[in-house]
């Protein structure tokens, strides 16, 4: 197989850009080409490009990056590996990857191993992880104009600013056809089970069910909201009688107050306001796991 490592540079606050020597260095070992994405559409542009010539795909980065590489994967039926040196990595660590060692990452190109999983779509974007709208939009709205921190710690900073300004919102939700209206304070739409750095907010996602698993954190006090909040590391959050948990093929999000922008993130990246469709797309990528 021949690989082309697309780099998102600035992935986990400049770490990436710190680790590019080491990358280089260890992609020319096993034969692997390197791409340096300069701007937001490169990422994309240079996977397509990579996949026409007949390779196949390695995402280097966070989140935001493995998902756009993954959507072109998926599109052409190139296979994915990934080097997780962002400030999430929830999707690489789901399938087995280590961040604190990340260039170990090349070994998998050689040795690992081929699995075919699951992506979901918003709004006809490919997603890998989380889909979600309401407090955690909010938070990752935040976090992405905070530079002095990141990983966890982001997010907890996130989670804790938010929690100061943020109130629930009435919503529309359709699970396969099953209509629910509600005050929340988030719905999160996971194909896999995590988000934000380990956060477990849909804890039984599986990336290999063919379907989403939706959590929505009603309308509890600020109070239970905080002391709510560390359980979502252990994903014990669902046991609260506010949290309500759906499974579906099909989610649509409506928003019922128009006067207050709610918008729909995806991976950590913007997709934009609500409404919103996700589907889960069963068997949709081969990737090359540990």
């Amino acid at each position: 197989m021949t690989w082309t490592v697309i780099v998102n540079p600035v992935a986990g606050r400049g770490r990436t850009r710190k680790l590019l020597p080491a990358i280089e260095e260890r992609a020319a070992a096993v034969g692997a080409k390197v791409q340096v994405s300069l701007n937001p559409d490169d990422p994309i542009r240079l996977a397509r490009e990579a996949a026409a010539q007949g390779h196949d795909l390695v995402a280097c980065g966070g989140d935001g990056v493995v998902a756009a590489v993954a959507g072109v994967a998926a599109d052409t039926g190139r296979t994915l590996a990934v080097v997780p040196t962002g400030a999430g990595n929830d999707f690489a660590r789901g399938l087995g990857y280590d961040p604190k060692h990340p260039l170990d990452a090349f070994s998998a190109l050689e040795h690992g191993n081929d699995r075919v999983i699951d992506l979901g779509r918003v709004n006809g974007r490919w997603y890998t992880c989380v889909t979600a709208s309401g407090f955690d939009a909010e938070a990752n709205r935040w976090a992405n104009t905070v530079h002095r921190l990141s990983g966890t710690a982001l997010y907890v900073a996130a989670v804790l600013r938010t929690l100061a300004v943020y109130k629930p919102h009435p919503f529309r939700l359709t699970v396969d056809g099953e209509t629910h209206e509600f005050r929340a304070w988030l719905v999160a739409v996971g194909n896999g089970p995590s988000y934000g750095g380990g956060m477990n907010i849909a804890p039984d996602a599986k990336l290999d069910d063919g379907l989403l698993d939706v959590t929505v954190v009603g309308a509890m006090t600020r109070w239970q909201m905080l002391t709510s909040f560390p359980k979502v590391f252990k994903g014990t959050h669902v046991s609260h009688s506010l949290v309500s948990t759906f499974r579906a093929a099909r989610v649509d999000l409506v928003s019922l107050d128009q006067s207050v922008p709610m918008d729909v993130y995806a991976d950590g990246e913007l997709v934009g306001p609500l409404p919103a469709t996700m589907e889960a797309k069963p068997a949709a990528l081969k990737v090359r796991v540990p």
